[in-house]
């Protein structure tokens, strides 16, 4: 289904794609790849008066985090959520989206405290509120006032909360998130039931191979900055709509240029210059960001004949490894709504739930499973067979569903694994006016929206700063 439903894609810009007429262009910065890291450093460029073209080998734009039609509807491509530290995320989606009429985020975006709740068969739920205080005391008034929790688990809880606060904790190598948590002392009920569930949520990395580094720099950009930091962001529309499609029409009013179907094959020097071939055309460029995943970016690489300037990044790009995730929609009756947009899940296939009401879907929920387990195993029907049975466990009196799809993304995000930030690369390399964007460059971020949006804005600061 995910490769039909990717195929039927399409550009839902009004504006018409370039003319492929004339087969050689030129620019001061070619951009080759159109996800949001593409994306934020083309703006950032166009901005500042640069002959930008961004290439793309899709028919549209967005990367993994886009919209797909389906059974005539529009998708997300897997479900999105953003937290209110997505700071750079948040204030590109306003400029994008109020270039031509007033932005106000709550047309496109749902704002709420961050609550979590998980639902575990035969046990009583673990219920974290929402608490109107500043941080870190709504935090703190969060995990007092849990149910579900014993007062051993909330003091663990607590009390390494504090030690992250104060930067208490200093790591003299990177360790597993599991064995992190042992060493603090955490509670196998603590770690099982409230940091599983988060690392995966956060890093989609199984909790014995996830990075402390990266999951503890989330939790302070998240938690222990301002309140609004750990807000919870629904998108109310779909991905595309939200970002790309803006994206592209503000790229292009300040004449930007934008081809998709356009695969970059090989990247050669010309003079002062680099010469970008596709299929059907050339782009002589003075600079090149590969906005690419590592796969794509280190075919691109080799293609490059500067062997010493380019093996030790290759090597690097092939070290990254992948995380699955698998996302399984039903549709039930239009009158069926969830009391959360949001529902946690323990000790099931299923991990998260989300009610699509909220994106003018109704009766349609999805679903999420991040990383590995027994479901990369199952057919598309026995997976939607075996949430189906897990759903009726929890809400016995919903009917069956009337229809059910599966995405399964098989590389959605690199692993952010023990040492992965030794590995992850800056966004200038070591060849003259080659330069990288990507959620997997060295924004200590796991792979997230905010991580690609930071790395294209810095990798294009980067490149204005050098002219």
């Amino acid at each position: 289904m995910r490769k039909n439903a990717i195929k039927n894609g399409q550009s839902h810009t009004n504006e018409p794609v370039d003319s492929m007429d004339n087969t050689k262009k030129e620019a001061d910065v070619l951009i080759i790849g159109a996800g949001w890291a593409g994306l934020s450093a083309a703006i950032t460029l166009v901005e500042q008066g640069k002959r930008v073209y961004l290439i793309e080998s899709a028919k549209q734009t967005g990367g993994r985090a886009r919209e797909v039609k389906i059974k005539n509807i529009m998708f997300d491509n897997g479900t999105h959520i953003m937290i209110g530290a997505y700071t750079e995320t948040l204030q590109l989606i306003q400029k994008v989206c109020s270039s031509s009429t007033p932005y106000i985020e709550k047309d496109g975006l749902e704002r709420q405290s961050l609550a979590l709740n998980y639902k575990k068969h035969r046990h009583p739920e673990i219920n974290l509120p929402p608490i109107p205080l500043p941080a870190p005391f709504n935090i703190i008034g969060s995990f007092l006032l849990a149910k579900g929790l014993s007062l051993k688990d909330k003091v663990c809880i607590l009390t390494l909360g504090i030690k992250i606060k104060l930067n208490l904790i200093k790591l003299p190598a990177d360790l597993s998130l599991y064995t992190f948590l042992k060493r603090q002392k955490q509670t196998e009920n603590v770690i099982k039931n409230i940091w599983e569930p988060l690392c995966l949520a956060i890093m989609n990395t199984p909790i014995d191979a996830a990075s402390s580094e990266i999951f503890l720099h989330v939790l302070k950009e998240a938690f222990f900055n301002s309140k609004k930091s750990s807000d919870l962001l629904f998108f109310k529309t779909t991905l595309s709509e939200i970002f790309p499609i803006p994206a592209e029409k503000y790229i292009k009013k300040h004449n930007g240029h934008i081809l998709l179907g356009q695969k970059a094959l090989s990247i050669k020097k010309q003079g002062s210059l680099y010469n970008v071939t596709t299929s059907s055309l050339q782009i002589l460029t003075k600079h090149i960001i590969i906005a690419t995943p590592p796969p794509a970016a280190s075919k691109l690489l080799e293609t490059i004949n500067n062997q010493t300037a380019t093996n030790s990044l290759i090597n690097n790009l092939n070290q990254f490894h992948y995380q699955t995730i698998c996302s399984i929609y039903l549709q039930y009756p239009q009158n069926l709504q969830h009391q959360r947009i949001m529902q946690g899940f323990l000790d099931t296939v299923s991990q998260w739930m989300f009610d699509k009401n909220i994106q003018n879907q109704p009766g349609w929920i999805s679903i999420i499973i991040s990383s590995n387990g027994p479901h990369l195993k199952m057919d598309n029907p026995t997976l939607i067979q075996t949430i189906i049975k897990e759903l009726s466990l929890f809400y016995p009196h919903w009917p069956a569903p009337i229809d059910a799809f599966v995405i399964r993304e098989k590389r959605a995000t690199f692993t952010a694994s023990v040492n992965i930030n030794r590995i992850r690369p800056a966004n200038k390399t070591t060849l003259k006016n080659i330069w990288l964007a990507g959620d997997y460059t060295n924004t200590l971020y796991p792979a997230t929206l905010e991580g690609a949006v930071r790395s294209g804005l810095k990798c294009a600061q980067q490149i204005l700063s050098e002219q």
